[in-house]
């Protein structure tokens, strides 16, 4: 994805907060210098603790990137991962506690359509989201970078769709 001389826009969509691995790949796409993070949407169980996880980890990393909280839960199916332990550890750390409420899909869907073919959505959480913002706007994944790559996790299901 990454190396060569120009950055790549890219979306994150997680569920930042139930383990370490959401903090990683945030810590690092916050790390790359080929990367041009634009935004953070976030999901499952508390969306807004979850941001709050993510507001800090931008805030180490010196980098105010917008961070709106998503649906708690999915639509169709039992929510899996309620809990968010490592909010646990939020009192330690300067973070923002106010989001814009209910605009994440909004955002998604505005962001990529300011960019149309350049943006690589990155959903490593469940595809809430992603499926309410193909329900308001089926067109949007296909203005993605690539003709609408979105990359998800194995929990969630889908590898590549």
């Amino acid at each position: 994805m990454f190396g060569g001389s120009m950055s790549i826009k890219v979306l994150l969509d997680t569920d930042i907060g139930s383990d370490i691995d959401d903090a990683v790949a945030l810590a690092y796409l916050l790390s790359h210098p080929d990367c041009d993070l634009l935004g953070i949407t976030t999901v499952s169980g508390d969306p807004t603790s979850r941001a709050m996880i993510a507001s800090a980890i931008c805030h180490v990393a010196e980098t105010d990137v917008p961070i709106y909280p998503g649906a708690a839960s999915p639509p169709l199916i039992p929510q899996r991962q309620t809990e968010v332990p490592q909010a646990d550890c939020l009192s330690r750390w300067d973070h923002s506690t106010q989001f814009p409420e209910g605009q994440a899909i909004e955002f998604l869907r505005s962001t990529i359509r300011a960019h149309p073919n350049e943006i690589t959505l990155l959903s490593i959480g469940p595809l809430t989201k992603i499926v309410l913002l193909l329900a308001v706007d089926p067109e949007a994944v296909s203005l993605l970078k690539d003709g609408g790559g979105v990359r998800g996790d194995r929990q969630s299901g889908v590898a590549d769709c």
